[in-house]
Order: structure tokens, then sequence, then C-alpha cells
């Protein structure tokens, strides 16, 4: 009798459990994976994939995960181009909807140094049931199919830990911010202090603190998230993860808007296990 009292006891506190999740809740778990696979003209048979994998979270102030990103297809740059847009929305009843959308060109601004997504082909609002992937049929991408695949997912929220033994290492990082300006592509970064150069001012960053420095973000998987201001944040996305599995932690940062490079492809990345070289690199 003892025993099945205990077994209701957990089973109603499971029930509990399972049901106090709020919006609140899944806006700061919210995880959206996206591949990309090619297969064949009859749809049922992967010929090629994933080509590229991406991870978003929501943003801490609006509760969206939004964005645009391009992969290419072509020989040459700028042909045959997978543009996409999208967005993850949950609701304040808890409901999520998704907006994804294909663009079939890529403007970079040379006054603004800016890119921008234009001219839209196809768009798909969804409400998002039983918590499946959802996928779209490229449009833009000639003589194959080419299929997009978001996965929404909740993940563990882990409370930041020291790691001062560790270097910050990444290997492919793209660096972008929420203005919609891309920083650099394919940077590869292992030291203490890393940092870099470009159009849109130079960053240098640490998982232990350094002069000049203030803790403005958190790294956790392949996704380091900087916030700079209220309303200005940098995203740091590697190919590799930076840290092991199930471990995250805090970051400490400085960004200098004034100090650019001189043209907008240009790029200058630095690395180094001791402060006084790095603190050479931001004078």
């Amino acid at each position: 009798m003892k025993t099945a009292l205990i077994l209701s006891a957990i089973l109603l506190t499971s029930v509990a459990s399972a049901e106090s999740l709020t919006a609140k809740d899944i806006r700061e778990r919210l995880e959206v994976r996206a591949d990309i696979y090619t297969l064949d003209e009859t749809g049922t048979k992967i010929v090629e994939g994933p080509k590229r994998t991406n991870y978003w979270v929501p943003n801490k102030e609006t509760g969206l995960i939004r964005g645009q990103w391009s992969s290419q297809f072509g020989e040459k740059k700028g042909e045959e181009q997978l543009l996409m847009g999208f967005e993850f929305k949950t609701n304040d009843d808890g409901t999520m909807v998704a907006k994804l959308t294909e663009y079939s060109k890529l403007e970079a601004d040379d006054g603004t140094k800016k890119t921008e997504l234009s001219n839209p082909i196809q768009e798909k609002e969804i409400s998002i049931k039983n918590f499946e992937p959802i996928t779209m049929v490229a449009k833009g991408i000639k003589n194959k199919t080419v299929v997009v695949r978001y996965i929404p997912s909740l993940r563990e929220i882990k409370h930041p830990m020291s790691v001062d033994n560790l270097p910050v290492a990444g290997r492919g990082i793209r660096i972008s911010d929420n203005k919609g300006y891309l920083w650099a592509e394919d940077v590869d970064l292992n030291g203490k202090y890393i940092g870099v150069t470009t159009h849109r001012g130079t960053l240098a960053v640490s998982y232990v603190p350094f002069k000049g420095a203030r803790e403005m973000g958190s790294v956790e998987g392949n996704v380091m998230s900087l916030n700079v201001s209220k309303d200005f944040q940098i995203k740091l996305t590697s190919e590799s993860s930076f840290l092991p599995s199930g471990v995250s932690a805090k970051v400490y940062a400085v960004y200098n808007p004034n100090k650019v490079t001189h043209s907008f492809n240009s790029l200058g990345s630095f690395d180094s296990s001791k402060e006084a070289r790095i603190q050479d690199r931001l004078k």
C-alpha cells in the first residue's frame, strides 16, 4: 500500500511538472536547428547533406528567433545561392508559429556595409503542431531538389561555470550582429584570449576577466552571444563546439567600434595565451 502511494505521488508530481511550462519558459529554452539537404527528383532519396547546420536561440529582449542565412551551391560566388529568412514566435498561450521566407537576391550596401536579402520568391507561415520539424523546398536552386529542414526543440538551461583553464577555441567561426551585418566567416581561433578587427570594429573575448573587459555574455555549445548594449548584440557561431557538451560559461569582452579595417572584406584576427599581446592589439 505504501509503495502504491509513493508511486502515485511520483506520478502526480511528474504530471504537474509536465504542465508547468509557461510561455516564458518556452521562449527561454527554445532552440531551432536548420539543415540543408539535396534530394533526388522524386524527393524520397537523400543525395547530399546536411550541407550546412545552424543553431539559433531566442533574443533575450524580444523572445523571438529571427534571422537570415545563405548557402552557396554554384561554383562561382553569388551563383546558385540559397537565401533564407525565418522567424519563430512563441505566443502568450505557449503555442508557436513559424514564418519562413526564401529570397532571390543578396544585396550589399557599400555605404553602410550592410547585407540585405530581397525579392521574396516564397513564404510559409505555419502553426507548429506536435513539435514537428518544418521543411521548405527551395525554388531558387535550379536542376536539383534542395530542402531546408528546421527542427525546434527545448534545451536544458545551464548555469554558467568557471572555465578559466580552457582556451576559447572555434573552427569556421561566423561573426554577425543583430543589425544585419556579417563581420567575418570561416575564422579559426584558439587561445586564452581571442579577437578580430573588421569593418565593424575590434572585438576581443576571453573566459577570464582582463583589463578593459566586462562580462558581456555567455557561451554554450557552438554559439557565443554578447550583449554590447540593450539593443546591440554580437553572435559568434562555430562549426565546432566552443566548450565540452553540457558546459556553459561567462564571456568577458572588449568592443571598440572605432578601430576598424580599411575595407569591407578585410579581416585581422588574433589569439594568444598572454593578455599583454591582446592589449597591444586593442591599442
